[in-house]
């Protein structure tokens, strides 16, 4: 046990090293000037396999909240959520592209719609020429940037599956936006596949009406499924949400990645069902992530060690880079006196990632066997 932990931690502090962020500057015609975007890459996305494709994760104001919707999305891979890749949009006139109409509040504000057109037909077309991005797409935005996700959200070529809208600017032009929620727009989003996570901090006045409005809507658009979920941060202000707001929202859009308690008293082969048919939705890798499997691994070695050797052996079969699972196996067939086939699978953990544990079994196996 002592020596698995160790592998763990050294496997994810050398995935934290492949990790990157660059900064792509787009030309953009629509907007007619340049624009920045920060990308980051996911743990180990220049050593995967180069079919792997990743969740993609846009999100507005990049100067401030990049790094903040980036780290949480790491913090929350090393829990069983997928890899994604994030790319946000620093800002060069916020008021104007972030807002649905213009008025006195600002005198450039309306620009939305192209905006809008730039993140459709600019932004993703280059990102997914130049990352591995899959076509579950997911757009984040704060205050007029969650304004910004709720006008997307009702575009008819929304190329959106998902969307965090946090304290959005519901209330601009006298919460113009609510008007365009009539019957058929419900209808419509209640039939379409799209996660939806609203939240507000400690706003009051019409910044809380808004956002109050448009909870009555998507509420009750709610079906089995346009999916929502609404969360209030009463004790946080506008710019001190954020922190909090994207973490639960990307959990929110991402929950299905952990299965189900009721999976642990069935069969692993109903586990593997479980995320094949989440690959396919999410068109993400269709493999159990690793610390499921090491989960139920250890729990089934507590009971019954024959499913354990199953679930390891799948473990070796689908990430046959990762020497955790051949150590585990090695150390299980040395319990069982079975010496050739814990030997095969030290030696295979030895090669993958050589360390003093391991090369002590296979000297003691050595002396076994002769």
């Amino acid at each position: 046990m002592k020596e698995t932990t160790i592998l763990i931690i050294i496997l994810l502090s050398l995935n934290n090293l492949m990790a990157t962020t660059d900064t792509l500057s787009i030309s953009s015609k629509i907007l007619n000037e340049n624009r920045t975007i920060f990308i980051s890459t996911p743990y180990g996305y220049d050593s995967d396999d180069k079919n792997s494709k990743y969740p993609l994760v846009i999100l507005t104001d990049g100067e401030w909240h990049h790094d903040l919707v980036n780290n949480a999305s790491k913090l929350l891979y090393q829990d069983g959520f997928p890899k994604v890749v994030i790319a946000s949009i620093e800002n060069t006139d916020r008021s104007r592209d972030l807002t649905i109409s213009n008025t006195q509040e600002s005198p450039t504000s309306g620009g939305a719609s192209e905006f809008y057109k730039f993140v459709n037909e600019e932004l993703i077309p280059n990102l997914k020429n130049n990352y591995q991005i899959s076509n579950h797409l997911s757009f984040l935005g704060h205050s007029a940037g969650g304004l910004f996700a709720t006008y997307t959200l009702i575009q008819k070529d929304n190329p959106f599956s998902a969307f965090v809208a946090v304290t959005p600017t519901i209330r601009w032009d006298n919460f113009k936006i609510i008007n365009e929620f009539d019957s058929s727009l419900r209808q419509k989003l209640s039939e379409e596949d799209i996660s939806f996570f609203l939240s507000i901090g400690n706003e009051t006045g019409n910044e809380r009406q808004g956002v109050i409005k448009l909870d009555s809507i998507l509420a009750s658009t709610y079906s089995s499924k346009f999916d929502y979920n609404f969360l209030e941060y009463k004790q946080d202000s506008h710019a001190i949400v954020p922190w909090k707001a994207y973490f639960d929202g990307l959990k929110f859009i991402y929950r299905s990645f952990h299965i189900p308690e009721a999976y642990n008293n069935k069969a692993f082969s109903f586990t593997i069902s479980y995320y094949e048919d989440l690959g396919k939705k999410f068109d993400y890798d269709t493999r159990v992530p690793q610390r499921i499997i090491l989960n139920r691994g250890y729990e089934t070695l507590k009971v019954d060690k024959s499913d354990a050797v199953e679930i390891f052996t799948y473990y070796t079969k689908v990430y046959p880079e990762i020497p955790i699972p051949h150590s585990l196996l090695g150390d299980i067939y040395f319990e069982q006196k079975k010496y050739a086939q814990s030997k095969k699978h030290f030696e295979k953990a030895f090669e993958l990632f050589p360390t003093q544990y391991v090369k002590d079994r296979l000297t003691t196996l050595k002396k076994l066997m002769n």
